[in-house]
């Protein structure tokens, strides 16, 4: 049995024997985790025994041989992210024939123990058991059970987006294979992105895939038929739709386990959001834009969309409202995406007002979502009534003021950017789990979460757009877990305890201050001048001298175990006191 250390954390937030035991400290309702080494050769089996309450899943981790980056290497270079589930008493070996690296001697696994809401609290014994070669080696993990309870409910939403299905098929060709009818295909792709969803859920995030292009075309499991024109307008075959959608929006999806994925531990409660395929060329031809026909289509078919959430009672997941085209692209005259000129406005504005006409005084949560980026400022104001739900890119840093007004409304805000790849180190998820809640926003978009590289195994490029591997290679027919996606679900336990504990106590925002000036990442920043002397339309890439939402664990040298101190709140120290 190799080295033992937990998974991210310091041995200052939590004792790591010396004998070779654990000791780990863990609220209820939720996971404490950490990673263990096996060390040696030849075959051998780990299981894991925990009491009643007390639930222990064993994952066991890929090595990805990383890419070359123009340097020499003596060795290739190997990084650990991808989780396999262990089986129970299934074998492995080291050297690992499928890792294929050459002498390896060591086997990296990560440990989660689920501790039950009803666990009693007190310290619970339970162990990790090698055999190998007739020999048993046990390690003994100790968890402190704490009287707190995680909430299930999550203060943030870690959003894992995604865009359309047809990657699909070439991630998981045993799925596909031998399906040659259509309709095969969909039930199939149906299936592979609820379990998408499904693991997303279970990590206490969110899975958003959206099915429309950048034309406004999409494919018939996102959205019924627009047919007819004008006031025959009529939307119809919701069949593909409702059974793709309609577990999602009533949570019956979550009451199921992905394959290759331990049992739900998560309540199977509807989906936070889901995109819409609603956008300026659906359901509506944008050939009648500006004309009294594109409002009358406009109108009946997001009324139409609007009656079928009502009738099928899914009044808890928010629609959204989204456009995803720039002008670039050369589909429309405007930018929905990222809008960067204030001339555009008349097109929000207008699109709002269709909106609102269309729906009405309506029980479905719809919600009006805009990639802010350029015009964040200029837009919190101009829009203030018609988008109610900002995912702000990384001039957010300029703006604390203002999102704290857009905030204080109502509206929801959020935060996106990319992923930090497997090679940076892991504090690097961690600050923008982190900002968020420091901030007083309530959610962060990974703008694209499905695509780990062409060889994410043996030619692997830092999975920046791959947190959920594809579970193809190990017989898995729907995705698996990283690293990095068990960190990030740890994280936002860890913030859930402290809100509700400084909520309870009316100390929230006193909490978020203390807590924001003992932790080194900077949470804002003052803009560059040529943002405070020109208008957007001016900006690029070149006089544009800052990085926004600089990651400080890549560039900054930042100490990482900077964390500790949010740990230690979390366990009740800091905010207690």
């Amino acid at each position: 049995m190799g080295a033992v250390k937990p998974a991210d954390v310091s041995k200052e937030s939590f004792s790591v024997g010396h004998e070779g035991g654990v000791v780990l400290r863990a609220a209820r309702n939720g996971y404490v985790s950490f990673r263990l080494w096996v060390i040696g050769a030849g075959e051998y089996r780990l299981a894991a025994e925990f009491p009643g309450g007390l639930e222990a899943d064993l994952f066991r981790a890929w090595y990805h041989r990383m890419a070359a980056d123009g340097r020499e290497q003596a060795r290739a270079e190997h990084c650990a992210d991808a989780l396999v589930l262990v089986e129970p008493g299934a074998a492995a070996s080291l050297p690992d024939p499928d890792n294929a690296i050459e002498a390896q001697t060591h086997q990296e696994y990560w440990v989660d123990v689920f501790v039950s809401a009803d666990a009693p609290a007190g310290t619970a014994a339970g162990r990790i058991t090698l055999v190998a070669k007739g020999a048993r080696v046990e390690l003994p993990v100790e968890i402190q059970v704490l009287e707190a309870v995680i909430p299930d409910e999550d203060v943030l939403v870690c959003d894992h987006n995604s865009y359309g299905c047809r990657w699909l098929a070439g991630m998981y060709p045993s799925v596909f294979a031998g399906c040659a009818d259509e309709p095969g295909r969909w039930a199939r792709t149906i299936e592979l992105l609820q379990h998408y969803y499904r693991i997303c859920h279970e990590h206490r995030g969110l899975f958003s895939n959206l099915g429309a292009g950048h034309h406004g075309g999409f494919d018939p499991i996102y959205g019924p038929a627009a047919r007819g024109a004008g006031r025959e307008r009529r939307l119809e075959d919701w069949g593909l739709f409702d059974r793709h959608y309609g577990p999602l929006l009533d949570g019956s999806a979550f009451a199921a386990a992905g394959p290759g994925a331990p049992r739900p531990r998560r309540p199977a409660r509807p989906a936070w959001g889901v995109y819409t395929p609603i956008n300026a060329d659906w359901p509506a031809d944008y050939l009648w834009w500006g004309q009294p026909g594109y409002e009358v289509e406009f109108a009946r078919g997001v009324g139409q969309f609007d009656e079928h959430f009502r009738r099928n009672g899914w009044l808890t997941t928010r629609p959204y409202f989204f456009f995803n085209h720039k002008k670039r692209y050369r589909w429309f005259e405007w930018d929905g995406d990222e809008p960067k000129y204030a001339r555009d406005d008349a097109y929000w504005l207008e699109m709002g007002r269709l909106f609102q006409q269309a729906v009405g005084d309506t029980p479905v949560p719809w919600a009006f979502r805009m990639a802010a980026s350029w015009q964040m400022k200029h837009h919190f104001e101009q829009l203030a009534g018609v988008v109610d739900f900002w995912v702000c890119g990384g001039f957010a840093g300029w703006y604390p003021d203002e999102i704290r007004r857009v905030v204080a409304r109502g509206d929801v805000v959020w935060t996106y950017s990319g992923t930090p790849g497997i090679g940076e180190p892991s504090a690097a998820l961690l600050e923008h789990v982190w900002r968020m809640w420091a901030r007083g926003v309530s959610g962060h978009c990974e703008w694209l979460t499905t695509n780990p590289g062409p060889d994410p195994w043996f030619h692997c490029d830092g999975a920046q757009t791959g947190m959920i591997y594809p579970g193809e290679r190990f017989g898995i027919a729907g995705p698996i877990p990283s690293a990095r996606l068990k960190l990030q679900r740890n994280a936002v336990q860890d913030l859930n305890l402290i809100h509700a504990r400084a909520k309870a106590a009316g100390r929230l925002e006193k909490v978020r201050q203390k807590l924001g000036k003992s932790v080194p990442v900077s949470l804002w920043e003052r803009p560059p001048p040529i943002v405070r002397q020109q208008p957007p339309e001016l900006w690029d890439s070149h006089n544009l001298s800052a990085t926004q939402d600089d990651n400080m664990a890549r560039h900054a040298g930042l100490d990482p175990l900077w964390w500790v101190p949010i740990r230690r709140a979390a366990l009740g120290g800091e905010v207690s006191q």
